[in-house]
């Protein structure tokens, strides 16, 4: 069953191995920042994650294509591109927007110091995500994977930093060696599928950048689906 994921909210699903999601994008023009976290992880202090440094390096590209690989912190495959109805317009070199983006855009527009910083974001979808598998909002937290994800969750609450994440429908053209951010230019209804390689935690957040053309200036839904 397809299940909505507001605009400006995230969600959460647990895939299998070699179990199948896919991510829609209702308007054509909204990003879907994606995360995903291998189950069980090695250690409850050294957890793993989706690594788009270390899937440019192993793909010797910088937007992904059908058949393409996406591996971990230690190289290892988690998710595959197996379909792709959209234009391809993906990328793997922005981070997650967060409260200092925002606090930034709301300082050049002569706002007060720490103006922005409550705004929604992909990192404290990231965060909220994480808190809600790992029990934390109840005091809960059992199991390896448990463990290890609710460290990291410490380390990305604690120093302020988010794992990079893979930026579904987001136009980042490159253009003399400079990037720039476009409107995703998209149809409605495009969508991606992507095959687990190893049972893993996916994350997704509908972007909800607002200051830019990330999401054509106005955020939206998007939408996914696990398959069998």
């Amino acid at each position: 069953m397809a299940t909505t994921i507001p605009a400006r909210h995230a969600a959460h699903a647990v895939l299998h191995a070699n179990q199948h999601i896919r991510i829609a994008n209702p308007s054509g023009h909204q990003v879907v920042d994606v995360w995903a976290f291998p189950l069980p992880s090695t250690t409850p202090t050294a957890p793993t994650w989706m690594s788009m440094s270390q899937s440019r390096s192993k793909l010797q590209k910088i937007i992904p294509e059908v058949n393409d690989t996406f591996v971990d912190t230690h190289r290892r495959p988690v998710l595959t591109l197996v379909q792709d109805t959209s234009r391809g317009t993906h990328d793997m070199l922005f981070p997650a927007c967060d409260g200092w983006r925002y606090e930034e855009a709301a300082g050049a527009a002569g706002g007060a110091e720490g103006e922005g910083r409550g705004h929604a974001s992909c990192a404290g979808n990231l965060l909220g995500e994480m808190a809600q598998f790992t029990g934390r909002r109840q005091g809960r937290g059992d199991g390896d994977a448990q463990a290890a994800l609710g460290e990291l969750e410490d380390r990305v609450r604690r120093w302020g930093w988010t794992p990079e994440p893979l930026n579904l429908f987001m136009n980042v053209p490159v253009r003399g060696g400079r990037l720039s951010v476009e409107s995703p230019g998209g149809k409605e209804g495009d969508c991606v599928v992507l095959r687990a390689e190893v049972e893993c935690l996916v994350v997704m957040s509908a972007c909800p950048n607002d200051v830019a053309d990330t999401n054509a200036g106005s955020p939206g839904d998007a939408v996914y689906e696990v398959l069998t």
